[in-house]
C-alpha cells in the first residue's frame, strides 16, 4: 500500500524506520496512540494554540483556512490561492513526488513565502535549541521541532521553486502576559461526528488581547541541519535530505525496514497494551522487531526473558545491545558500571538472574527512616494542569494551576481515614490559591509527616508560592510562610548540598522505595501505578484487608460506598484497574486508556489532566460534567490510598 511521506510519518521514520510499515497497517498491529494527537492536544491545550496563532497572523481566520480534508482539492486551492501576489493560507497543501505536507500557516508576498509552523510549547530568551557540549546538534528537546520545520521548508521548496521560503517556528513566549481576563476559554473545541472542531468566542482579534506568540526565524537552524550527518534506516549516514529520500522510499514501496533495536523502542507505540486480551486478535510490532533482532544475532527469541531497555534508568542500553546483550540476564556487573545508579540497577538484574521473583526490602534502612514519621500521617496527592493560554489577566502562558487535591490520613493505631479532599473544574476559574488555602487548613492541624509520592507536590507548591509572591492577595505572606515550611528547594545559583528544607518537609515515598524496596514485579518502573500492585501481589494481608467490602473493613471513604472492593482477582489485583471509567463514551476511554499507557505516573499529568482539560475547553452538557468531576474525585482518592496502603506494606515488612 504506497503512501506519501507525510510530516507525521517523517517523525515516526526518523525516530525509527521500521515504525512506517507497522503505521500503515493500524488495522494489524495495535497502535497505542491511536488518538493520541487528540489527547496531547487536549492535554497541553495544543488546539487552541493552534487556533490562537490563526487569529494573529490571518486575516480572517475562517476565510484564509483550507478545510478540505481532500488532498487533491487542497492541493488544487493551495494553487489557486498562491497566484495571488499576497495571501495568508493556514493548511496550505503541497506535494513533491512521494512527499506531502499541509502548512500550518504560510503568508506570501510576492516571491517569498513564510511558513508558520504553530507549536504548543513555551520558549523565553534563555532557551537553548542546540547543545553546547560535543557534537553541536539540536538539542534532545528542541531536535524533533527543528526537524518538522526543516521537513516542511524541503517539501515546499521543492514544490514551489519559483517562491524563497523563510521558516519561523511559533511559540508561546513565556515572558508575555494575557491583556484580558478568560483567554483560555475563547476556543472551546467540539467533536461533531467524531470530527474535532476548534471554534472561537472571538468576534475581532482585539477580543484577545496582547500577542502571546515568539515567531523565531529558524533558517539558519535548517542550514545548519542540512549539513549535519543522520542515521540512515540501513544504519549507514546520511544527509538530512538524503534521509528524506529513504523514508519516502520506504512510503512508496510498502516494505518493511527493520533498522534495529534499541533505548528508542521504550516509547514504540506499536505495542500490545496491558493486558493484552484488550487487543485481542492484533500483532505486536515491537515484539516482532526484537524477534528479528535477536535472530538474526544468532540467538532464540524468548518473548518472556525481560528486555535489556526494561533496566531502571539504564543510559547505556544501546552500548550493550551493540554487544549482543539483549535481555536483562545478558548483562554483566561491569555493564552497570560504578556510578550512584548501578546499585539498585544490579539489584534488579541480579533479581532476573537468579529468576528471584521475591521482594527486597532493606528493613533495617526501612525501620530507621520510619522512626523519624510523626503520628498522625498525612498522604497527599494533587492533579494539576499547566494552560497553554491564561485563565486570567497578567498571567503568564503554562500558569500551573492546581485544581484538586485527596488526603488520607493514618493514625498511630493504624486506621485509615480519607480526611479531606477538594475540586474545582469550573471553566475558566483560577483555582490554585483557594487549593492551598484548604490544603494548609486540612494539614497545620497538628504536626504529623505529611507524604508525597515523587516531586510533583513540592514542585506545584513552590510554583504557587511564586504565584502568591506576585500577587496582591492579602493572606499570601501566611501562606508562602507555610509552603515554605513544608517544602524544599534549591536557592538560585545553589548546589544541590544547598537545598532548603523546611521544618515539616514533605516525605518523598518514591525516595524511600528507592534506597530500601525493590519489587521484581514492577520490572524496574518506580511509578506508583506500577508498585501497587506488585506490592499487593507480595502481601498477603493487603490482599485480605483490601478484598474485602469497605464496609467491611472499617476503610474510610469520600467517594466510595460500602459494597466497593479495591482488590479484585478478575481485575489483576490491580486497583487501578478496578476503577470505574472517566469517559463514558467508548472510544473516548479507550483512547485514554492508550494514552495512560505512555505514562510513567498516572497521578503526574495523566488522567487528570485529560478529563480538566475536557471540562475547560469543550461544550458539555451538566450531567457529563457531573461524572468526570466524579471520576476525577475517585482517581486522586486512590493516589492517596495506594500511598496509605504502600506505607502498611512498609509497616508490615518491619515488624
Amino acid at each position: 500500500m504506497p503512501t506519501n511521506l507525510t510530516k507525521s510519518r517523517f517523525k515516526l521514520g526518523w525516530e525509527c524506520a521500521t515504525t512506517l510499515y507497522y503505521a500503515d497497517r493500524r488495522k494489524a498491529y495495535f497502535d497505542t496512540t491511536t488518538e493520541d494527537t487528540f489527547l496531547q492536544g487536549l492535554a497541553e491545550g495544543g488546539y487552541q494554540v493552534g487556533e490562537f496563532a490563526r487569529w494573529m497572523l490571518c486575516d480572517d481566520p475562517a476565510r484564509d483556512t483550507i478545510a478540505t480534508l481532500d488532498k487533491p482539492a487542497a492541493l488544487a486551492e493551495t494553487d489557486y490561492r498562491l497566484r495571488q501576489e499576497h495571501a495568508t493560507i493556514a493548511e496550505a497543501a503541497f506535494r513533491h513526488e512521494a512527499l506531502f505536507m499541509r502548512a500550518d500557516i504560510v503568508v506570501k508576498n510576492g516571491t517569498r513565502l513564510d511558513l508558520y509552523e504553530v507549536k504548543s510549547k513555551s520558549w523565553d530568551s534563555e532557551t537553548e535549541f542546540w547543545t553546547k557540549r560535543g557534537d553541536r546538534r539540536p538539542n534532545a528537546t528542541w531536535e524533533p521541532y527543528l526537524l518538522d520545520v526543516a521537513f516542511q521548508k524541503h517539501v515546499i521548496e521543492k514544490a514551489r521553486p519559483d517562491l524563497t521560503v523563510r521558516a519561523f517556528l511559533v511559540l508561546l513566549d513565556k515572558d508575555r502576559r494575557a491583556s484580558v481576563d478568560g483567554l483560555c476559554q475563547m476556543f472551546p473545541v467540539f467533536r461533531p461526528g467524531g470530527k474535532l472542531t476548534v471554534q472561537s468566542r472571538a468576534d475581532h482579534k482585539e477580543d484577545l488581547g496582547a500577542n502571546l506568540l515568539a515567531y523565531l526565524d529558524v533558517d539558519r537552524d535548517i542550514a545548519e541541519i542540512r549539513k549535519l550527518p543522520f542515521t540512515m534506516p540501513d544504519n549507514t549516514e546520511g544527509s538530512f535530505e538524503q534521509l528524506i529520500q529513504a523514508l519516502a522510499g520506504i512510503c512508496t514501496s510498502g516494505r518493511q525496514a527493520f533498522c534495529g533495536v534499541g533505548a528508542k523502542c521504550r516509547k514504540c507505540q506499536f505495542r500490545l497494551p496491558s493486558p493484552p486480551e484488550a487487543a485481542a486478535g492484533m500483532r505486536d510490532g515491537r515484539e516482532e522487531c526484537w524477534a528479528h533482532a535477536v535472530s538474526a544475532a544468532g540467538r532464540q527469541y524468548d518473548p518472556a526473558k525481560p528486555k535489556v531497555i526494561e533496566v531502571w534508568n539504564y543510559r547505556k542500553a544501546d552500548e550493550a545491545l551493540q554487544m549482543g546483550r539483549h535481555f536483562v540476564e545478558d548483562l554483566t556487573a561491569a555493564d552497570l558500571g560504578d556510578g550512584k545508579l548501578a546499585p539498585r540497577q544490579w539489584l534488579q538484574v541480579d533479581k532476573v538472574k537468579r529468576n528471584d521473583g521475591a521482594p527486597s526490602i532493606d528493613r533495617a534502612g526501612l525501620a530507621a527512616e520510619m522512626q523519624k514519621w510523626k503520628f498522625p500521617l498525612h498522604f497527599i496527592d494533587f492533579e494539576t494542569a499547566r494552560m497553554a493560554l491564561p485563565a486570567q489577566k497578567g498571567m503568564a502562558p503554562y500558569t500551573q494551576v492546581a485544581f484538586q487535591f485527596s488526603h488520607h490520613t493514618v493514625d498511630r493505631g493504624g486506621r485509615v481515614r480519607h480526611a479531606g479532599q477538594w475540586i474545582e473544574t469550573g471553566a475558566g476559574v483560577f483555582p490554585s490559591f483557594a487549593f492551598v488555602r484548604e490544603l494548609k487548613h486540612q494539614l497545620e492541624q497538628d504536626r504529623g509527616t505529611i507524604f508525597r509520592y515523587a516531586t510533583h507536590e513540592n514542585t506545584v507548591l513552590r510554583d504557587i508560592r511564586g504565584q502568591l509572591d506576585a500577587s496582591r492577595e492579602p493572606d499570601r505572606k501566611s501562606i508562602i510562610a507555610w509552603i515554605d515550611s513544608v517544602t524544599q528547594h534549591k536557592p538560585e545559583g545553589g548546589k544541590p548540598a544547598d537545598t532548603a528544607r523546611g521544618p515539616r518537609n514533605m516525605v518523598d515515598m518514591r525516595e524511600v522505595v528507592l534506597s530500601c524496596h525493590y519489587e521484581p514485579a514492577t520490572h524496574g518502573s518506580n511509578s506508583l501505578k506500577a508498585v501497587l500492585p506488585a506490592i499487593i501481589g507480595s502481601s498477603a494481608d493487603l490482599r485480605n484487608r483490601y478484598g474485602r467490602p469497605l464496609g467491611e473493613n472499617g476503610l474510610h471513604s469520600l467517594n466510595f460506598g460500602p459494597d466497593w472492593v479495591w482488590v479484585r482477582p478478575e481485575k489483576r489485583n490491580d486497583p487501578y484497574a478496578a476503577l470505574p471509567a472517566i469517559f463514558k463514551s467508548r472510544d473516548e476511554q479507550e483512547a485514554f486508556s492508550a494514552y495512560v499507557e505512555t505514562l510513567e505516573d498516572i497521578s503526574d499529568g495523566g488522567a487528570a489532566t485529560i478529563a480538566y482539560a475536557k471540562l475547560q475547553f469543550f461544550d458539555l452538557p451538566g450531567a457529563e460534567r457531573t461524572e468526570i468531576r466524579e471520576a476525577l474525585l475517585r482517581y486522586c482518592e486512590l493516589d492517596t490510598l495506594a500511598m496509605v496502603m504502600l506505607h502498611e506494606y512498609w509497616r508490615e515488612a518491619t515488624v
